[in-house]
């Protein structure tokens, strides 16, 4: 942990910035606000090495720590070390077909969690690895029973299942400005009445080029730092700087605003 020279780690010293204790304080409240249905995230790559596996994970996370319902993160792309990996899990979190029938007749939540794999952190995982056509069998007759089911569906040649899944989508892109417009034509092909998507640019610590950071910026992008701690070999024991923190406290407080007016929505519809 980095220590200024008072000996207080820096962390400390720039949440206590004036102004930033109420930022954080709105950052929290807007992240733990109650929803009344189930809403599903799908997380979609635009460009090569779009890391969706690890947005979705740290998306994931922050919901499940901070939200008093069960949460899901669910890997539907053939990444190496998928979001169950990402979010800190150890073992594995593909589960067998057998018991996802089983699951499918849920009626209680211990029978939808049944076979599940856990992370620490509480957050519930399920890999279905290059078969992301079994997500409607495997998780949609479970969606019910988690407050957010979060989906890293890679970047699929065909977003239709992604979209179908989703109330909330991700478009995420690599700090490269061709990828950054491939997520915004992405994005904008993905819009419609009902859904926005976000667009979120991580900076995977390879360097960017001049500028951006503003024109993502200007393109509404949430941006995602570069942090050696996302580059761990050990996502659990990860030791994030502030600015990564607040920036993954800041997509997932705008994730659950969509998740507000999308279920605002569905209640007056």
């Amino acid at each position: 942990m980095r220590r200024t020279l008072t000996g207080w780690p820096a962390s400390v010293l720039r949440a206590s910035l004036p102004g930033e204790p109420a930022r954080l304080t709105a950052l929290d409240a807007a992240i733990r606000a109650p929803l009344p249905l189930s809403t599903g995230v799908g997380v979609i790559g635009a460009g090569p090495d779009a890391p969706t596996a690890l947005v979705g994970a740290l998306v994931a996370g922050v919901l499940a720590a901070r939200r008093p319902q069960w949460v899901l993160a669910v890997g539907a792309s053939s990444a190496e070390r998928g979001i169950a990996w990402q979010a800190g899990l150890g073992s594995s979190a593909e589960g067998s077909d057998d018991a996802a029938t089983r699951r499918s007749a849920a009626t209680s939540g211990s029978e939808a969690t049944a076979g599940l794999a856990r992370t620490p952190g509480g957050l519930f995982a399920l890999e279905l690895g290059d078969r992301p056509g079994q997500w409607w069998q495997a998780v949609a007759p479970i969606t019910r029973f988690f407050d957010f089911v979060v989906t890293d569906w890679g970047t699929p040649d065909d977003p239709d299942d992604a979209r179908a899944a989703s109330a909330v989508l991700l478009v995420v892109v690599a700090a490269r400005r061709p990828a950054l417009q491939a997520g915004v034509d992405l994005a904008h092909r993905l819009t419609t009445p009902h859904v926005a998507p976000l667009l979120v640019v991580h900076d995977t610590g390879a360097g960017t080029e001049h500028g951006l950071r503003e024109a993502a910026l200007v393109n509404d992008a949430h941006w995602l730092p570069a942090d050696r701690g996302l580059r761990s070999s050990r996502p659990a024991d990860r030791r994030l700087r502030y600015a990564t923190n607040r920036a993954v406290l800041e997509l997932s407080a705008a994730v659950v605003d969509r998740a507000v007016e999308h279920n605002l929505e569905a209640v007056i519809a």
